[in-house]
């Protein structure tokens, strides 16, 4: 279908949506009752927006605009980007505390022209709710419902409504779940605007929470085999995967001061190969494993870890009389470093067809993230927030005994060094208040005593919990509908 015939068609559909537009039966910043008869309450309002629910107890409504407190481009949860917001206005609706609803709703209404505008698939709209943290707008897709009739967008099955609401739209060709590919050309780039929260997925449900100051373009592909002489520094676990996520930006990790930036990686689980490896380990049916997540980052010292280069090297002080020739070598290799930066900072290519900014040499081992790790039950996944997200990163598992046993002493402390070297290596500085404040969990684990804690930057998964995510998987992560119909029947004599 060319433009031509897009355009034709919206026009067509705004011109049938305008002559049957609903009347509006409320007014904005008017006092609405929400009968408590379970019988449907519909609020229609002069933007032609709507609020509809059922309601168990009598409460009361109160919708207003507002002018949105971030851009339409600050988005999660959607598998895609970039987003527009397609209201000039967001839609604030607050009830007196109604928890207990059914069926709740908010209906936005999608403008032909700013779709038009903004090359923007009517299928390819959203209602964004404004997060707790006012920080982006969340995009629910298992809620979301889209007319393209009456050009409204819908979130739903709500039980409660409190929130702000914008319409948005994802400039994307995709009109359903938009991953991106695995790879290091420009086809398989994702471009972070710099100018908040945005978020990409990969095809194999691989996420990157970014949020920016400053414009970044980056890929991510996959390297196979993980080699026994990159797990040195790990401390009895072991790679879940055989292969490594290998995130490159165009910043490529080279001055991490130069973009301020806070990511979450998400890496996802395959319950299956850990069901399987916790199997072999002989993990009980009450036992535990530490799931986490460890990372390769970049050297910040490129110039000087190759060891060939004129000036470069530590050895024995220089008498007084080659004073002047070292301070030449240290100014070459000064000139050489600030050289390397620009290249990787402004993509310029290098001579001999040697690009450094896509060949930095990496940390020989992979290193623990210390940070406090979040597992995503319903997507899978393992998240957790990095300072610097150049590198190589993997899943890593360990035994962690029976559930409800305390973790070793031992190991709580290892886990506290690796902490704070892990973030001075991150952010270069390591305040002293941050050493009392990373021996508090092992204090608290301590106290605990069978109240299991897991090491920082781990989760601790069960075998119940993996079988019953493999269960899950089974059944395409819905309820097993055949297997109950079956054991009715066996239960009931082969009678239904």
């Amino acid at each position: 279908m060319t433009s031509g015939t897009v355009s034709v068609l919206l026009l067509l559909l705004s011109s049938n949506v305008i002559a049957q537009a609903p009347v509006a039966n409320s007014n904005f910043n008017q006092v609405l009752n929400l009968n408590g008869d379970m019988n449907l309450n519909s609020f229609t309002f002069p933007d032609r927006s709507k609020v509809e629910a059922f309601s168990q107890a009598q409460q009361q409504l109160i919708v207003n605009q507002n002018t949105p407190p971030i851009s339409g481009q600050q988005v999660t949860g959607s598998t895609g980007q970039p987003f527009v917001a397609l209201m000039p206005q967001s839609l604030s609706v607050n009830t007196n505390g109604a928890t207990n609803l059914v069926g709740g709703q908010v209906e936005l209404v999608m403008d032909p022209q700013m779709l038009q505008q903004n090359a923007v698939n009517p299928d390819n709209t959203f209602v964004g709710k404004l997060s707790p943290d006012r920080q982006s707008w969340m995009v629910m897709e298992t809620v979301r419902s889209v007319n393209i009739t009456d050009m409204t967008v819908r979130m739903v099955k709500m039980n409660a409504i409190d929130g702000e609401y914008m319409a948005l739209g994802r400039q994307t060709v995709e009109t359903n779940a938009a991953l991106t590919p695995f790879g290091s050309d420009q086809t398989s780039s994702v471009v972070i605007q710099g100018t908040g929260l945005q978020e990409a997925e990969f095809v194999d449900g691989f996420r990157m929470s970014v949020r920016a100051t400053q414009p970044i373009t980056m890929t991510v592909n996959v390297k196979n085999g993980v080699n026994p002489s990159m797990l040195t520094a790990l401390q009895g676990q072991t790679p879940v995967n055989n292969y490594r996520y290998l995130v490159t930006t165009n910043l490529a990790g080279v001055t991490p001061d130069l973009n301020r930036q806070a990511t979450v990686v998400q890496l996802p689980i395959n319950a299956q190969r850990i069901q399987m490896m916790m199997q072999t380990m002989g993990v009980q049916a009450n036992g535990q494993v530490a799931l986490a997540v460890a990372q390769r980052g970049v050297q910040q010292n490129p110039g000087g870890a190759t060891g060939q280069l004129q000036g470069v090297g530590a050895g024995a002080p220089a008498p007084a009389a080659a004073a002047p020739a070292v301070a030449a070598q240290r100014r070459g290799r000064s000139d050489f470093r600030e050289n390397i930066a620009r290249q990787v900072q402004g993509g310029t290519p290098t001579t001999n067809n040697n690009p450094a900014a896509t060949q930095l040499l990496l940390n020989p081992t992979f290193t623990p993230i210390q940070a406090n790790a979040v597992i995503d039950p319903l997507n899978m996944r393992i998240a957790i927030p990095v300072g610097q997200i150049d590198g190589e990163f993997i899943i890593t598992m360990q035994n962690a005994g029976a559930a409800g046993s305390p973790q070793p002493a031992a190991a709580q402390g290892q886990g506290q060094g690796q902490q704070q070297g892990a973030a001075a290596s991150a952010n270069g500085t390591a305040t002293a208040a941050e050493a009392p404040a990373a021996a508090k969990p092992a204090e608290r684990r301590q106290e605990a005593g069978g109240d299991a804690q897991p090491p920082t930057g781990a989760i601790l998964i069960t075998m119940k919990e993996i079988n019953k995510m493999v269960e899950l998987l089974q059944w395409g992560g819905q309820a097993p509908i055949g297997q109950m119909m079956t054991d009715y029947v066996k239960a009931n004599n082969g009678t239904s």
